[in-house]
């Protein structure tokens, strides 16, 4: 009874999510959402797998279709409706939360996430000039992973583009726009390790933006460079100031070589100048300040390093090595997304 009480409810409230669910449109791609005019009641799907059609997409001359399980609606982002979820019970076959139908109602497309199979495959609300279709599909994992493909209708229906990974956490419209030369640009979510890897367990994530050129993705070189940071002469002194606070610590001697290694590359609210050497640093590297990084670098790391007590790993043991260290890293990762041999 319980467990019927619970079904009811779930029902009720994608009832009333989806009902407030508003159409959405794209002309430029040709795109126009709008709930299902079913009001989400249980249908047959292929004679076996009852399931809840949530809405329906008219895409150029093909009909986007999203499916859902009611036990699954939270993991749709807000209870969207049109998003589509796979069912977690073993025992359902042909689990296809989207469904592609040519103007005749035939099935063109079921499996758009070929290579993750995504459980939970949504659209993703983008500029209404944007040319493309996106859907969303949710990798998951510990870093909260997700995925956009990009589809046209024109002159069929197609993939264009896949970019993994962007964030996971949902934020429609925030990965692709445009700049002033009407380019449309797609942020992907680059993570790093650092160089220290596991040592102080550490990873860094960064956005580096990626433009369509004829239908492909590729680094937007001119637009990352046009719109590097300046640094203004007040954030550099201040920024300085940080370098010398850090070298007086390394010359009172006050800490030793391990407790130092964690102070200059690790982050703890409790300590102010926690972090600070790696974080600045990592700053004018992904800035493309890399001339600023080393200045900092000198300016906050004294030969008086080496004499600290202690021992502590072998690639941060004297400043000449932590060097090496640090620019092998940038030699290996920077700049970000670019193909290395």
């Amino acid at each position: 009874m319980k467990k019927l009480l619970l079904l009811l409810l779930l029902s009720l409230g994608l009832l009333s999510s989806a009902n407030a669910e508003t159409p959405y449109r794209q002309e430029l791609a040709g795109l126009y959402c709008e709930k299902d005019n079913r009001d989400l009641s249980f249908i047959t799907f292929e004679g076996t797998n009852k399931r809840i059609s949530t809405g329906k997409c008219q895409f150029g001359d093909y009909q986007i279709e999203f499916y859902q399980h009611v036990g699954l609606v939270h993991r749709c982002y807000n209870q969207n409706a049109f998003c589509g979820i796979k069912s977690d019970r073993k025992g359902i076959t042909d689990d296809l939360p989207v469904i592609v139908k040519d103007i005749n109602g035939n099935v063109v497309a079921t499996n758009i996430d070929s290579e993750f199979d995504a459980p939970v495959i949504e659209l993703f609300r983008v500029p209404t000039s944007f040319p493309y279709m996106v859907l969303r599909t949710n990798i998951g994992g510990a870093r909260s992973l997700a995925g956009l493909h990009f589809f046209t209708a024109d002159p069929s229906f197609k993939q264009v583009a896949s970019i993994e990974d962007v964030s996971g956490w949902r934020d429609d419209g925030k990965y692709v726009y445009s700049n002033e030369h009407g380019e449309w640009l797609v942020d992907k979510y680059i993570t790093v390790a650092t160089p220290h890897g596991s040592a102080l367990a550490n990873w860094l994530h960064f956005w580096v933006a990626y433009k369509f050129v004829n239908g492909r993705l590729e680094r937007a070189d001119e637009h990352i460079n046009a719109n590097l940071k300046v640094y203004s002469e007040s954030e550099l002194k201040d920024i300085d100031e940080e370098a010398l606070q850090i070298r007086a610590l390394i010359d009172s001697q006050t800490y030793d070589k391990w407790d130092m290694m964690n102070l200059l590359f690790s982050g703890r609210s409790d300590v102010p100048l926690s972090g600070k050497f790696f974080w600045r640093f990592t700053d004018f590297v992904y800035e493309g300040q890399e001339d600023l990084a080393w200045q900092f670098f000198e300016r906050a790391i004294p030969d008086s390093y080496d004499m600290l007590s202690g021992d502590t790993v072998s690639m941060y043991a004297t400043k000449s090595t932590m060097r090496e260290t640090m620019k092998n890293w940038i030699e290996k990762y920077f700049p970000l997304g670019v193909a290395k041999d």
